[in-house]
């Protein structure tokens, strides 16, 4: 039964990148600066129906954000993209390694996604870009931890990550992603920098359903925080959610309240 399932995945699988691949440069919209992409509701298309073909289940708290805002989220695995990507149409501050990824790093571009290179000086440069998405009403997602965790824990934030935000006067939306099995911390979802993908991607297929749940706390404004406050407040945010227990299912099919 396992190599069925697994087997039926994988074709599955490969079908939908083709698809993606096919439509992306199709169906397309442009950024407010002139640059066109693939349009965002063809994006969250892909990537909840990529959650179904893994057999994700998601459950929400909270309200999902309306634009402009600036969502930061703890980091567990290459999931969190498309978990948050089916739910909120957002885009994506992503490291550029993921740029070179065959196909999947093509259709992340495509999509709207901004890459940063660690290390490189290019603070200022991606702070503008972020700041220039959050001015067109969009909705951008980082990840300021900068790595994957196990889930359990979060890093402490990068806080020049912020800066965009307060420059912008753009609401902090906070979320928490937490990967469980029956409400203890999931042991396979995560995927660390050590792990091959393929060794995740293994783990998720063989088994028949991968359960997140997904929590958005209050937006934090700007008005009288440093970059730095703002980010101990959203990383705190992020923390008390995870160590709250998993409430009884809400599943993503069903209608959740938005902000404002």
């Amino acid at each position: 039964m396992r190599a069925i399932r697994v087997t039926r995945r994988l074709l599955l699988l490969a079908i939908h990148v083709l698809l993606g691949a096919l439509l992306a440069p199709l169906i397309l919209t442009r950024h407010a600066g002139g640059a066109s992409r693939t349009h965002p509701y063809v994006t969250a298309w892909w990537h909840n129906r990529l959650a179904d073909i893994l057999g994700v289940r998601i459950t929400l708290s909270g309200h999902r954000p309306r634009p402009p805002a600036l969502l930061v989220s703890n980091h567990v695995s290459w999931l969190d993209i498309t978990v948050l990507g089916g739910l909120t149409r957002t885009d994506f501050l992503s490291k550029y390694e993921i740029r070179n990824w065959p196909v999947i790093g093509w259709l992340a571009a495509r999509s709207g996604t901004l890459f940063i290179r660690r290390g490189n000086g290019e603070a200022g440069t991606i702070s503008e870009q972020i700041a220039q998405r959050l001015r067109e009403d969009g909705l951008l997602t980082l990840f300021p931890e900068g790595t994957t965790s196990n889930g359990r824990q979060v890093r402490p934030f990068f806080s020049r990550l912020f800066a965009a935000a307060i420059d912008t006067g753009t609401d902090v939306v906070p979320v928490a992603l937490r990967y469980h099995i029956n409400g203890a911390f999931d042991p396979v979802a995560p995927f660390t920098d050590q792990q091959p993908l393929w060794t995740n991607l293994r783990g998720l297929l063989t088994r028949e359903i991968t359960e997140v749940h997904v929590v958005f706390s209050e937006p934090i404004t700007h008005a009288g925080h440093t970059r730095r406050q703002v980010a101990e407040l959203a990383r705190g945010a992020i923390v008390s959610a995870l160590e709250s227990p998993v409430p009884s299912p809400l599943t993503r099919g069903e209608p959740v309240q938005t902000a404002g």
